[in-house]
């Protein structure tokens, strides 16, 4: 029932579902006044999250400070986050925008910081009709001369509070002792440190695929609306929602 829920309120919290429904109700309400209000209100909601300053600036404040990480002791494994590939219509997984954290953990392991890689994801889809994700990125992982025996892959996590309750029951069960190094993006690291300590896991956060990082905005950031900026947000607001759902739950 969470796992759905979780769903719907995705749905609920994209700033491009607000203008539609905004757009869509001026369009066949009769009031003129209601009309003039949604249309109002569909404008401010276009010009404030199509703003690229306004969403480098809460993007900066959520996510971890890109700054190049370096580590001096070595760690017994890396828990990797799937949530980095798609899937087509005849089941073939592919790369997605989130791949640094795939690029991340083999750079840990191929620099010596880590000794094992857990892959821990399946099918976040509702329907769970999608190639599990792990099982993908260990034929990944094996491609790029990574040794298929310090793989552990867990393929039937759907969320972040699943996987980490995997990767506690599977690590445990093979005596890997902690601290490990968790892979995930920026974005996504708050929520997921939280989830992992939570349950009991000792981790060490390794952000990757940043938003947003500290550079230098030209005029047309501030002012020109950025259509692409909108979808940026649905992923930003997720993890805002999702951190404070999962502390009222009890899950992080």
């Amino acid at each position: 029932m969470f796992f759905i829920l979780s769903k719907i309120l995705l749905f609920l919290i994209s700033p491009v579902n607000w203008i539609l429904c905004c757009v869509v109700v001026a369009f066949f309400t009769k009031k003129l006044l209601l009309r003039k209000r949604l249309l109002i209100t569909a404008c401010v909601f276009f010009i404030l999250f199509s703003n690229f300053w306004l969403f480098s600036l809460c993007m900066k404040a959520w996510q971890p400070k890109a700054v190049p990480i370096t580590y001096n002791r070595t760690y017994t494994a890396a828990i990797v986050l799937c949530g980095m590939t798609a899937s087509d219509k005849n089941g073939d997984s592919f790369f997605s925008s989130n791949a640094d954290r795939f690029l991340q953990t083999c750079r840990l392991y191929h620099t010596g910081v880590i000794q094992k890689i857990f892959i821990s994801g399946g099918d976040g889809s509702l329907w769970q009709n999608k190639p599990k994700e792990a099982d993908f990125l260990r034929k990944e992982f094996v491609a790029q001369h990574i040794p298929d025996s310090v793989l552990i892959v867990e393929h039937n996590s759907r969320n972040t509070y699943e996987s980490a309750v995997e990767a506690k029951r599977y690590l445990d069960s093979l005596h890997i002792a902690p601290p490990y190094v968790l892979v995930t993006s920026a974005e996504h690291m708050r929520r997921s440190v939280a989830t992992f300590k939570k349950c009991g896991l000792d981790v060490v956060a390794h952000p990757a695929n940043f938003r947003v990082v500290n550079s230098n905005l030209s005029f047309a950031d501030y002012i020109v609306p950025n259509v692409g900026v909108l979808s940026d947000w649905k992923s930003f607001l997720k993890e805002v929602v999702g951190m404070a759902t999962y502390k009222i739950t009890g899950k992080g």
